[in-house]
């Protein structure tokens, strides 16, 4: 892959925002930040959870909150696809993808900033090489131009307790996905994706221990409490039901698969045909870093459960290059059909 647009550091993607308008006009953003401490507020004073004898399930969950809390992404570029599905009128099924370069400005410790996008490919098509070029040329200006901004600015002052907390390092970084629809302003629906979300307001019982790739998982039915208030664009949680996998040795979560809950979903797992409504999926890097490979929120097989959201949504995240790593000799695994 073939970059000219010089970097230094990259900091971590905290949340993928894509405006739900006609398929022809999507928005994609990239909100981006980087942690104020060394240790993230959800690894404080977390220890390591037993998985053998007497099964500690609150811990592990806990574990695997902080394992997924980390900024990972400051040390690497990437590849992200979305693609969109609809119908039209007709019932027609729909379909536009778009496929980025994401470049982040360098951060200070406790800032935020957006992510610069370099559109590469629409609907599979490549884009012309002259438009192509003059697309980098301006996508390096805007990062320069939004570095020195951030250079300038000073970085907020860490908390004052921050040099003595104690706990866990996180080994990934889950990303926080959402559709918004607006109409002049006026929110019209929307839905988002975060698994530490899932973590913190369902109930995990274990299934089974599956091998994934050569790695033992630890596979669980999620079940949402009943007394948790869901923030308004993720109500649709409270409906589902499904699977979320643990790698048993990184304790993060590696996938989750999630159906509105009913009859015929109980007995539905990862590997099933049905369709899911959500699913997530990690990759683990050589360097043993987890990051997004995956994820998706489909309201286009399920139009009622999402707040006005009919579509069905993928992000699927590629090419993850380390700065100093040879980019020629990187290869990533093709993503599992969700």
């Amino acid at each position: 892959m073939h970059r000219k647009v010089s970097r230094k550091t990259l900091t971590a993607i905290i949340a993928v925002y894509l405006s739900a308008l006609p398929i022809a006009a999507q928005n994609l953003r990239v909100d981006v930040g980087k942690r104020a401490t060394k240790i993230p507020q959800a690894c404080q004073s977390v220890v390591p959870a037993s998985i053998e004898g007497a099964f500690d399930v609150p811990a592990l969950t806990r574990e695997a909150v902080c394992k997924g809390a980390g900024d990972m992404l400051i040390e690497y570029t990437y590849v992200m696809n979305t693609q969109q599905r609809e119908k039209n009128k007709k019932g027609e099924t729909k379909e536009e993808t778009t496929t980025y370069e994401v470049f982040i400005p360098t951060l200070k410790s406790g800032m935020h900033t957006r992510g610069i996008l370099l559109v590469t490919k629409r609907n599979g098509v490549s884009v012309p090489p002259e438009e192509l070029e003059k697309e980098r040329l301006k996508t390096g200006e805007r990062l320069e131009k939004e570095e020195d901004k951030i250079a300038r600015a000073d970085a907020p002052a860490p908390p004052a307790d921050s040099d003595s907390a104690k706990g866990m390092l996180p080994l990934g970084m889950y990303t926080h996905n959402a559709i918004n629809r607006a109409a002049f302003g006026v929110r019209r629906g929307g839905a988002r994706l975060s698994i530490d979300d899932f973590l913190g307001t369902c109930d995990l019982t274990l299934l089974r221990r599956e091998q994934k790739e050569g790695r033992e998982a630890l596979v669980f039915r999620f079940t949402p409490r009943p007394d948790v208030q869901f923030d308004i664009n993720e109500k649709y949680m409270a409906q589902l039901t499904g699977e979320i996998w643990i790698d048993a040795t990184d304790r993060i979560v590696t996938r989750l698969v999630g159906w509105p809950r009913g009859p015929a979903t109980e007995s539905l797992t990862a590997s099933s045909a049905e369709p899911p409504a959500v699913y997530a999926e990690m990759m683990r890097l050589r360097e043993g870093i987890w990051l997004p490979r995956l994820i998706r929120i489909n309201g286009l097989d399920y139009p009622t459960l999402f707040d006005h959201i009919p579509y069905d949504t993928r992000w699927t995240y590629s090419d993850f290059i380390h700065f100093s790593t040879e980019i020629k000799d990187y290869k990533m695994n093709t993503p599992s059909k969700p």
